[in-house]
């Protein structure tokens, strides 16, 4: 990920997931003192929101345990299956969400549409926002990219065999988690990883210690990985990635019985679901050390979402295949160019009693460039654009083509040692297409697609280990296309939001307070709630942690204090859902073992003081209530 101009955030400490100031120019860091060319070794790493060490600490089980201390990014509580990301309070069905650069759809409403396993990622990176032309196709808010591991992360120089074993218990909803991962060399050039993992969790409990009923499931994963990397400036990986949970639930997943018997909506049966993802991806780069105008890589990959309902027979399938092809040029040490082309072919294809059998197929393209310069050890410009076009024909054979051009452009200023100030403006486009697999629609013949615009200014200081952080932003989506059928338009999303931390690190011992706030809403429409979108009330953040070198031992915890939202009423169902406001205090222990080197212990609590809440991000009030007091011990040892 070299090859563009790399997002990154002052305010490490914070953890801050608004990535906008554009202050590092590949292959030069912009400071206050000179430009200064960088090596091979010393280039910067692309925007990371969550680390390997985040996920370590954490004993990430979930959606919700991945973006725990990430402010910007919320999940949805309860059922892990039904499991949602929001990021500064719009769903991720409204950004480009990729595994390994392969691109998740979106299933149904009223599940979880991206799955992962945390033990076998490496990190994971949230741009919000329209941004950059190297974004991907319909990035209307942004970007959200998991990347798994692969056999190099475990095979040191001279290390020809390696691997993890990790056990995991859990206490409410218990059960366990076991996983193994084995790396091995093939000769100087190759290495081979493979790995699975099973998960069986019974039902939990909430704050008040209620079992929350059919919330147990099982999971079974595995990710085989075969990579290469040789002299030249050569590299390949080509993995295979299958997920799968199985649960008991009625129709809605993400709805209590209790709200739907209450309001006289159907339960639909009681039967068992499947959920899961097949992927395959093929990676190649192509960077020779003698030539600063080819850094070339390739993402080629096909996926497979699925959900099924065992009784009922019904089912949603959503199959594509892709590819991104770019290079960087880079000019005078200064100056980096990124040019490609990227390309999409997705088709839902559904079983159900409400739409019978159905099939939507779309083909998307897009071509980008994307221009970073270091006009100066004072400013830093980027300026670039998309073309996308998308061809797509609905439930009823209407062909609808759509297309536009994107541009966007930012500045970066560092008039002081350690301070950045950054303005970006962008648009994005997505082109009528599938927006949920589960409930098709055919769609009129004269539809637009929806254009995103982003407007955001960042000021971030870092100096002696104390770092400060603000961003505002204010962003539109015109012409919203309501992801259930996506038959008409609802008007234009508006959102206004800030976010803004301070933090200090010393050795071993860090820190950081965060609060952040937004407020989507459609213009003409009446439900700020709703699906898509949620006004979920300002959130403040607290955490704290050391690491001591010499007995191994890392210790720490984070406070989220969410604060009410008020009720407005309107007809039937609230316009905006009330919401009460909760505190939710986690910790964690871990021991790297000094006799045993590679073997690291760890105790989680989460929920430390058993709080009765419903996470705020469902977009109403009808969602399952959030575990309550959680211990998680687990055993971890590296070979």
């Amino acid at each position: 990920m070299r090859n563009h101009l790399h997002i990154v955030s002052l305010v490490s400490a914070a953890s801050l997931s608004h990535l906008s100031a554009q202050a590092v120019l590949d292959p030069t860091v912009v400071t206050a003192d000179a430009i200064v060319p960088l090596d091979e070794e010393s280039e910067p790493a692309p925007p990371v929101t969550v680390s390997a060490e985040d996920l370590e600490n954490t004993v990430a089980s979930d959606l919700n345990d991945i973006f725990q201390k990430t402010p910007a990014v919320t999940v949805n509580g309860g059922r892990a299956q039904a499991q949602q990301i929001f990021v500064n309070g719009l769903e991720s069905n409204l950004s480009n969400v990729s595994v390994d650069g392969a691109t998740q759809g979106n299933l149904f409403h009223h599940t979880g549409n991206v799955f992962v396993e945390p033990e076998l990622l490496k990190q994971v990176s949230v741009s919000p926002g329209a941004g950059n032309a190297l974004q991907g196709l319909g990035a209307l808010n942004g970007s959200v990219a998991f990347e798994t591991k692969n056999a190099f992360d475990f095979l040191g120089e001279g290390k020809n065999f390696g691997g993890l074993s990790k056990g995991i218990y859990y206490s409410n909803g218990e059960g366990y988690k076991a996983s193994q991962t084995l790396a091995a060399r093939l000769g100087q050039d190759w290495g081979v990883l493979i790995s699975g993992g099973y998960v069986d969790r019974d039902a939990y409990e909430d704050g008040n210690g209620d079992t929350v009923d059919l919330t147990d499931y099982t999971s079974q994963n595995a990710l085989f990985k075969l990579s290469g990397r040789f002299d030249g400036g050569h590299s390949v990986d080509f993995g295979y990635e299958y997920i799968e949970s199985e649960t008991n639930a009625y129709d809605r997943l993400n709805i209590s019985e209790d709200f739907l018997t209450g309001s006289g909506r159907p339960l639909g049966l009681l039967q068992r679901n499947e959920l899961g993802r097949d992927t395959f991806t093929l990676n190649y780069g192509y960077r020779p050390e003698t030539n600063d105008l080819v850094d070339l890589s390739v993402n080629t990959y096909y996926t497979t979402q699925s959900y099924s309902r065992e009784t009922s027979g019904e089912e949603a399938e959503i199959d594509s295949f892709g590819f991104t092809v770019k290079n960087t040029s880079r000019w005078l040490n200064a100056h980096t160019t990124t040019y490609g082309v990227d390309f999409r072919r997705t088709e839902s294809d559904v079983v159900s009693n409400r739409s019978g059998v159905t099939t939507e197929e779309e083909l998307a393209y897009g071509f980008f460039v994307q221009n970073d310069w270091a006009v100066n050890e004072l400013l830093t410009l980027s300026m670039g654009a998309r073309y996308d076009s998308y061809d797509f024909e609905d439930v009823v054979g209407t062909s609808l083509d759509s297309s536009q051009f994107s541009p966007n452009a930012s500045l970066a200023l560092t008039p002081l040692e350690g301070l950045t100030l950054t303005a970006g403006y962008a648009q994005a486009y997505r082109g009528v297409g599938i927006r949920e697999a589960f409930v098709p629609a055919a769609r009129p013949a004269d539809l637009d697609g929806e254009e995103a615009e982003n407007y955001d200014f960042t000021i971030e200081y870092a100096r002696n280990g104390f770092s400060a952080s603000g961003t505002y932003f204010k962003q539109s989506i015109d012409n919203y296309l309501y992801p259930v059928g996506g038959s008409t338009s609802y008007g234009d999303i508006e959102n206004e939001g800030y976010e803004l931390a301070i933090g200090y690190r010393n050795g071993g011992f860090s820190t950081s307070l965060s609060v952040t706030d937004n407020s989507p809403e459609v213009k003409g429409y009446d439900y700020p709630d709703d699906i898509g979108m949620v006004v979920a009330g300002r959130r403040w953040m607290a955490e704290a942690s050391y690491a001591h070198a010499g007995t191994g031992l890392t210790f720490g915890g984070n406070i989220e204090y969410r604060e009410k939202v008020d009720e407005e009423a309107f007809g039937a169902f609230p316009a905006i859902a009330g919401k009460d406001s909760y505190t939710v205090v986690n910790a964690f222990l871990r021991w790297e073992v000094p006799q045993l080197e590679g073997l690291s212990l760890t105790a989680n609590v989460d929920n430390l003081f058993g709080e009765q809440y419903q996470d705020h991000t469902i977009y109403t009030a009808s969602g399952l209530a959030s575990p309550g007091r959680e211990f998680r011990l687990g055993g971890t040892y590296q070979f």
